[in-house]
């Protein structure tokens, strides 16, 4: 078989063309691992940011005395 595809017209197209469909979904697959990486490293970036701004938050709470508190707090809960 592969003395066909190394001897005869049409086998060498097809080698060529196997290689190049080869190359061609190499190529594919390299950046599709790129982009899902990139978008695992933007998710995580997200998530820490989101844990920085809730640790920042509960530092300001537990810094503010209750009068300081209770304003804060009825600026966002209605009676």
């Amino acid at each position: 078989m592969m003395t066909w595809f190394l001897t005869t017209t049409i086998g060498k197209t097809l080698l060529k063309w196997i290689g190049v469909a080869a190359l061609v979904a190499a190529a594919y697959w390299r950046v599709y691992a790129s982009g899902k990486a990139a978008a695992e490293a933007e998710r995580v970036a997200d998530d820490l940011n989101a844990l920085r701004d809730k640790e920042r938050l509960n530092d300001n709470i537990r810094k503010m005395d209750d009068a300081a508190l209770d304003r804060e707090l009825s600026r966002w809960v209605r009676d």
